[in-house]
């Protein structure tokens, strides 16, 4: 199926069915940004790349959080365009739409920024956009030939007189 077909059929669907439960479930009608947020998680799907549970945790101390819940929060910073990640967490505590979005039910359930930070250094490190991008083009793009030009207007030394 081509990109702009998955793209038009997926709004179509989430429009019709998603958006009207998610407005049915949230204490206050998703705005348009959110509705927006909701479709690119829907159609990126990250939490697929990113496992859920740590069964074979063997260092001391807590096991790791829900990294599912991180990944939606790590494509909220994106695409809010947020700078640090207490300004990701601010957020999050603030607009519980976008909290519930993400995954956190309660604020207490909201990661601390170091527990933020480790979580996007692991996705860093484990390369999960570029995952994701490679999944999507093969997905969507894998039977589509995709031209460009590229143009250099560097300019190039000649020789002034004719050899």
């Amino acid at each position: 199926m081509k990109l702009i077909d998955t793209i038009s059929w997926l709004m179509g669907r989430v429009q019709r069915s998603l958006f009207p439960h998610l407005n049915q479930c949230l204490p206050t009608p998703l705005t348009e940004q959110e509705e927006r947020l909701v479709s690119i998680l829907e159609l990126v799907q990250v939490e697929r790349y990113v496992p859920k549970n740590i069964t074979n945790y063997r260092y001391p101390g807590r096991k790791p959080l829900d990294r599912q819940a991180l990944a939606r929060a790590f494509v909220v910073k994106a695409y809010y365009r947020l700078a640090t990640t207490s300004d990701l967490r601010r957020a999050l505590l603030s607009a519980m739409n976008l909290r519930r979005i993400c995954g956190f039910i309660h604020a207490d359930d909201v990661p601390s920024e170091s527990t933020f930070s480790r979580a996007f250094n692991e996705f860093a490190a484990g390369i999960l956009g570029n995952r994701v991008h490679d999944a999507l083009v093969e997905t969507y793009l894998s039977q589509e030939l995709v031209g460009h030009i590229s143009r250099d207007s560097t300019a190039i030394r000649g020789r002034e007189k004719p050899a």
